[in-house]
């Protein structure tokens, strides 16, 4: 299959309220990101705006239409919703469960600090959630470009605690940065401590401003330890190859490695803007509440960006900077973990998404631009 074919997609990353967060993390990519004049403004530092859900409010008109398009046109198992901080979103817990109805895997990422016990209930009753929390160190030092007090960081550790003794599927996402670093063992072990683990994921902060709070090379030492105890902190480790990535864009200084995450899953908007890359927001593709809708969905995977984004080394800046949780679907299509490797963790686990996920490779193989 062509990338400049139509695209075996498996997921929609919707951001919803993308500038509205109860956290300023000083290093926030909607803060530093270009696709909207907002992000330029940065407004994701003033205070939070709270919103509204019911499926006759104009959020709930705009973010279950750019749902349904998507999903219906593709077909898609997958939906993972984002921001900002969704649950700022007063009545969210409706439009998640009536989404969690339509596919086989509902990813929720959120900083934890709003989630409720309530919240976690419903969430387990549905039976396909997934969370994904925000989290760069159970300590205030590593955790402090995320949190600007103890006393927040020590809420934002009690609210990550209820969430982990929940029972639900979690994946930490921890962002490496010079100051989360160098606890990065001693945080897999907190993780591991607990009687249901999460999947721990450290990657690399990133962003234009990436050198304010990049990890230094005399540190890249702190992640070579960690591998070394990976025997010990297994449990809560994505598979081994997932650090020889890691190692290898820290030392080299950039990515190098073939990315395939545009031909799997889009990025979406509660405004109705669509993008092709989940990672970056490079650009405005179009607007699905528009007018325009089936010839902007037909142009997905048919631009001249999608060339230079499934190219096979990194054509531009941005692309170098990046590495994401998201890598282990490119390190599968790249023969660096296996199918079972990959599907072990539950976003991917169900039979449509693995088998889905096989096809596309078989696709991508059989193309003749491999």
């Amino acid at each position: 299959m062509s990338p400049l074919g139509p695209l075996p997609l498996i997921g929609n990353d919707l951001v919803i309220n993308e500038d509205s967060c109860n956290l300023g993390c000083t290093y926030c990519l909607t803060g530093q990101s270009n696709l909207k004049e907002g992000h330029s403004l940065k407004l994701i530092f003033d205070p939070p705006k709270r919103d509204d859900y019911s499926p006759d409010s104009g959020l709930g008109r705009r973010i279950n239409t750019v749902a349904d398009r998507l999903g219906e046109r593709f077909n898609l198992p997958l939906l993972k919703v984002t921001g900002g901080e969704i649950f700022l979103v007063r009545g969210i817990m409706d439009f998640l469960e009536e989404q969690s109805s339509r596919y086989e895997v509902l990813v929720i990422q959120t900083n934890g600090v709003l989630v409720t016990e309530e919240h976690l209930a419903r969430m387990r009753s549905w039976g396909n959630v997934v969370l994904q929390v925000s989290l760069d160190s159970h300590l205030y030092a590593g955790n402090s470009y995320r949190v600007q007090s103890e006393s927040l960081h020590a809420k934002v550790v009690r609210a990550v605690g209820r969430i982990l003794d929940s029972g639900l599927p979690v994946e930490i996402y921890g962002v490496l940065n010079d100051r989360s670093v160098a606890e990065l063992s001693e945080f897999a072990g907190w993780l591991a401590a607990f009687d249901t683990p999460p999947t721990f994921f450290p990657f690399p902060v990133r962003g234009p401003d990436v050198e304010e709070f990049a990890v230094r090379r005399d540190q890249i030492a702190h992640i070579e330890e960690l591998v070394e105890r990976y025997d010990e902190f297994s449990g809560v480790l994505p598979p081994r190859a997932y650090f020889d990535r890691l190692l290898s864009f820290y030392h080299v200084g950039k990515r190098t490695f073939r990315c395939h995450l545009p031909r799997l899953v889009v990025s979406s908007f509660s405004d109705g803007v669509v993008t092709p890359c989940p990672n970056i927001w490079f650009s405005d593709m179009g607007n699905l509440l528009g007018d325009e809708v089936e010839n902007l969905l037909d142009r997905l995977g048919t631009s001249g960006l999608y060339q230079a984004l499934l190219a096979p080394k990194p054509r531009l800046g941005a692309c170098h900077g990046c590495f994401t949780p998201w890598d282990t679907l490119s390190m599968y299509f790249e023969d660096e973990i296996t199918l079972d490797e990959l599907c072990a963790a539950p976003t991917y686990a169900p039979p449509r998404i693995r088998g889905m996920i096989e096809r596309a490779k078989a696709d991508y193989l059989a193309s003749a631009d491999v």
